[in-house]
């Protein structure tokens, strides 16, 4: 594996006068929706310079090595731009997704630019959630230090924000927010074991869940099963191996169609 040290939330919230804001529900995206979120990320490329794209399949992860050695982990669902020129002290990235960077120490800054947040490090691990179709972004800091700001114009506060280990960003572009807070360092071991750990009734929460670890949408028919008690670890598991357990379980019909998920009980 190519990271020493993870963290995840598999279900963030945060408060803004006394409301909870769930951050990282995957919306599906129509071909048109698509092509506006590949149009949207674009808008951060630096002219004059190709890119070359990484994008997750759905269910699973992909690794990816970049030319110095530094290590990506991309969700499903998710889009990675790296410049071909990164060699030449380019190391800016553009991120439409779910990675997790370990970075390898360079004279040269590396950067993660996505709609809302912009990452920046010379040498260290963290993990960047921020969907061009969602609102909320996060980014946990795993080890060294970073420098996080909106990548927006904010009318209201543009200061970054300074990582050190156990520590976080939510952020929220609707509202314009973007705010420092700490994380459970135990919650993320399985997510860099890509071990999933599921333990309690089949309620909403539950499929959230599913859908923050695999990046996908997911739509429920007919009558919920949702006192029916799970209890199992994935490890290493695709997206239909879980729900082929799953159904079995608690009765239900699946469906996959790019990254949309239907379930009918």
């Amino acid at each position: 594996m190519p990271f020493k040290i993870d963290t995840c939330f598999s279900r963030t919230f945060f408060r803004n006068t006394g409301v909870f804001l769930i951050l990282g529900i995957v919306a599906c995206n129509t071909p048109a929706q698509k092509e506006n979120k590949s149009a949207a990320i674009r808008e951060f490329e630096e002219p004059g310079s190709k890119y070359q794209t990484y994008s997750g399949e759905t269910g699973t992860r992909k690794y990816i090595t970049l030319p110095d050695s530094s290590t990506v982990i991309l969700n499903s669902a998710s889009t990675l731009l790296v410049p071909e020129n990164y060699l030449q002290g380019h190391r800016r990235l553009l991120l439409d997704g779910d990675a997790c960077f370990a970075v390898k120490p360079d004279t040269s800054a590396f950067t993660v630019v996505t709609d809302k947040l912009t990452t920046q490090v010379l040498g260290t691990s963290f993990r960047v959630r921020s969907f061009t179709s969602q609102q909320g972004a996060t980014v946990h800091l795993y080890t060294g230090k970073i420098k996080v700001s909106k990548s927006y114009h904010s009318s209201t506060d543009n200061q970054p924000e300074i990582l050190e280990y156990g520590q976080m960003i939510l952020a929220n572009k609707e509202i314009d927010l973007m705010e420092k807070e700490t994380y459970k360092p135990e919650e993320a071991r399985l997510w860099l074991a890509d071990s999933l750990q599921v333990n309690g009734p089949a309620n909403m929460m539950f499929w959230r869940n599913l859908e923050d670890w695999y990046g996908v949408d997911i739509n429920i028919t007919g009558n919920n099963a949702s006192n029916s008690e799970v209890h199992e670890l994935f490890v290493k598991a695709s997206l239909q191996q879980v729900l082929d357990k799953l159904s079995k379980q608690l009765q239900f019909k699946y469906t996959i169609a790019e990254n949309k998920v239907t379930i009918k009980y």
